[in-house]
């Protein structure tokens, strides 16, 4: 609707009711206290009716599951697997949207969303995904030049940083804290933005890195990373959210339940 539109529609709202929905001047419109009330008394009906629409809209849609992961799921644990979903329900289309930050996602354009932080809204249900679990790794070679790794000797390794530019998770500084190691000043060791940045210093041998388990499981397995001690498990789980104004597709359900199966198998000590 054009704004001509919208005000004519406001005055015959206002001439029906017989009040003033908005007080008018030159440096712009304000809702008066009549006008406030009767927002909030019907914009319940009104998300009742876009929760309906978009019900029927998703009903009607294509099979397309849309996505939101970080760069580095998708490349260390979600594509490498994703033949596999592909076998089980190959009608089914993915979207798959890469960001590395949660302060731009856009809801509307999403089934699924697997954050980097914690996220805390009221606009989407959430669904456990995974544990947050860190080790710290590097390549057998970097491994084998210490007898034993310690948190004290670790202090002084070749550590690989993660700079978080948005909303930070676990970092070294954190790590050393949990073991009680006292920091007597800044951590040195390359820096970097990009996590998959991160694991491919990592597995050149050029430092250490704090590693996800999720996301460093499959390298340990193989032999191209060892961890250098045990894992630390933190109490912000990842989650998969989805928009709760919507109801969410079957597909989007299925792999939904392929994801959270399919990384605890991932992660399951057998």
């Amino acid at each position: 609707m054009t704004q001509a539109a919208v005000s004519q529609a406001v005055r015959r709202a206002e001439a029906d009711l017989g009040i003033s929905l908005l007080e008018r001047s030159r440096t712009g419109v304000v809702a008066t206290n009549a006008g406030r009330h009767l927002i909030r008394a019907i914009g319940d009906a009104y998300d009742h009716i876009d929760a309906a629409t978009n019900a029927v809209r998703t009903a009607v849609e294509s099979p397309t599951v849309s996505i939101s992961v970080s760069t580095s799921f998708a490349t260390w644990w979600l594509l490498p697997r994703l033949p596999d979903f592909k076998r089980r329900h190959p009608d089914i289309e993915l979207r798959l949207v890469t960001t590395d930050t949660d302060d731009a996602i856009r809801l509307d354009e999403l089934d699924l969303w697997i954050p980097l932080g914690l996220v805390e809204r009221g606009d989407v249900d959430a669904v456990p995904l995974c544990p947050e679990a860190l080790v710290p790794v590097a390549t057998p070679e970097l491994a084998a030049t210490q007898s034993s790794w310690t948190p004290s000797t670790l202090r002084t390794a070749p550590l690989l940083h993660l700079e978080e530019r948005y909303q930070p998770r676990f970092d070294w500084v954190t790590w050393f804290a949990h073991h009680n190691v006292v920091l007597d000043g800044p951590l040195s060791g390359d820096r970097t933005t990009d996590y998959s940045l991160v694991l491919h210093s990592a597995l050149g041998g050029q430092g250490v890195a704090l590693g996800w388990m999720h996301l460093v499981a499959d390298l340990i397995d193989d032999g191209r990373l060892v961890a250098l001690a045990p894992p630390i498990e933190t109490s912000n789980p990842f989650m998969v959210l989805n928009p709760n104004r919507r109801s969410l597709s079957d597909n989007a359900r299925l792999f939904r339940t392929w994801l959270v199966e399919t990384l605890g198998h991932s992660l399951s000590p057998d």
